[in-house]
């Protein structure tokens, strides 16, 4: 049983990972809640779908470059012009997911939908068997993670983000182009979730309510820490780990969300900035 539930850690943790630092990057740099984050994950599942017929590598490509699309449109016509009013721009952006979760049911309607896996068999990983798409999730989840490190710490684009999420007036002071950057981090974090949707979707199939992962990904966001990326990845983890535990010793259905988000509760009376804070490191 130990050996099932580290795997599955390692599988689910991989999506919690992409899920929350990609919502955690655009929210440590513009402040704003972007509660439709997790409806562009579902987008781009439904649009790897719908372009399946170009073969699977080309519907992967075109359908991330038009989730990127989208989420420019998004920022441009929604986010932008409400980023001083961040109560008004999270409400506006709950909407905009509710609106993409209706109009997913009207085009591909209300049915569980499958995408075809990258990679097909199976590994034996610790005696468990996983399947080669879930071994291929989990590892190129945590790559994709360290490369965004290594962009955040060492490029020049990624110190003008460090910087806009630490101070963006003193930022703006030192010829930081503020726009660029917001637009820059939009495209960046909804690229993960893209990928993330190239991952895991095959394994977790879609559905037009499936843009609520991002609300079973918030005990990892206020874990790991608003805009911290080492603290998402770690608590990503730690969360994926207590909800297996609990689904193979206690069972699944409502039990695994009520621990969790329990868990997210006591968080933040004890320790409301997470474990790595609010910087984007």
């Amino acid at each position: 049983m130990i050996e099932e539930i580290l795997v599955s850690t390692f599988i689910l943790g991989g999506l919690y990972a992409l899920m929350a630092i990609g919502y955690s990057l655009i929210q440590g740099v513009s402040r704003i809640m972007n509660l439709a984050h997790g409806a562009l994950y579902m987008l781009a599942g439904y649009f790897i779908y719908s372009l399946s017929f170009l073969g699977l590598g080309a519907a992967i490509v075109v359908s991330l470059i038009l989730i990127v699309l989208t989420s420019f449109i998004v920022y441009k016509i929604l986010i932008g012009p409400l980023r001083e009013k961040e109560a008004r721009a999270a409400l506006v952006t709950l909407a905009l997911a509710l609106i993409l979760q209706e109009s997913v049911k009207l085009i591909w309607g209300p049915e569980v939908q499958s995408i075809s896996y990258v990679v097909v068999g199976y590994v034996t990983i610790l005696g468990v068997r996983v399947t080669s798409q879930k071994l291929l999730a989990a590892i190129t989840a945590v790559f994709l993670v360290v490369v965004l490190m290594v962009f955040i710490r060492r490029t020049k684009q990624g110190k003008a983000i460090r910087a806009v999420a630490q101070n963006m007036e003193v930022a703006r002071l030192v010829g930081i182009n503020i726009s660029k950057v917001m637009i820059m981090t939009m495209g960046i974090s909804v690229l993960l979730a893209g990928f993330a949707a190239v991952l895991f979707a095959p394994v977790y199939l879609i559905s037009p309510t499936e843009w609520t992962i991002l609300f079973r990904s918030f005990p990892t966001i206020i874990l790991g820490g608003l805009g911290s990326l080492k603290g998402s990845l770690a608590a990503a983890f730690i969360i994926a780990g207590i909800e297996k535990v609990i689904e193979f010793t206690i069972g699944g259905g409502y039990i695994v969300p009520t621990v969790t988000f329990a868990v997210m509760i006591i968080i933040l009376f004890v320790r409301p900035a997470g474990l790595f804070g609010q910087s984007t490191n």
